[in-house]
């Protein structure tokens, strides 16, 4: 998991790197450091960190530190990476399932977002979808695949991955 933090740090030498130290010690692996040593606000200074970690239990390890050494967690945020995902279904695709695409999309594990576009004649069945959307986990992308490869085998239309 990434990490994004703001730390408050006292403006003194070595805050720093004790700061960082945490990170390492609890095979967490440090991205990006930003110090703004210019801005001081009652005698602390702020740090913006990115690292990743391995587990939650890392970071509380973590945190745990940073609390006892008097370093101040300002905000914290989880930052995720996403993959697209896009598919083209061509045929005749019926109401029915769309809807089973659907559901079954929104009930898979790490997909973050989905947008659906229906084109085609309403009275011959014959549609084109375009499927686009993200997921937060790279082994999602092959779970999504499976599943449209089944759902198109098992509908008759053509599926086309990846036009981006």
């Amino acid at each position: 998991m990434k990490v994004n933090v703001d730390l408050s740090l006292m403006d003194v030498p070595g805050q720093l790197v004790g700061a960082l130290e945490p990170i390492s010690a609890n095979d967490g692996n440090i991205i990006g450091v930003v110090h703004h040593h210019d801005v001081v606000i009652g005698d602390r200074i702020v740090v913006n960190l990115t690292f990743e970690v391995l587990t939650d239990k890392s970071l509380e390890r973590i945190l745990e530190v940073w609390k006892r050494n008097d370093v101040v967690v300002v905000k914290m945020n989880a930052v995720y990476e996403s993959y697209p995902l896009q598919y083209l279904l061509v045929g005749d695709i019926s109401s029915s399932e769309i809807e089973k695409l659907t559901h079954g999309l929104e009930s898979m594990e790490g997909l973050e977002s989905m947008d659906i576009r229906i084109t085609g004649s309403m009275t011959s069945g014959s549609r084109a979808a375009m499927v686009t959307g993200r997921v937060t986990r790279h082994g999602s992308l092959e779970t999504i695949e499976r599943f449209f490869r089944q759902h198109a085998e098992d509908g008759g239309y053509m599926l086309i991955r990846g036009l981006e």
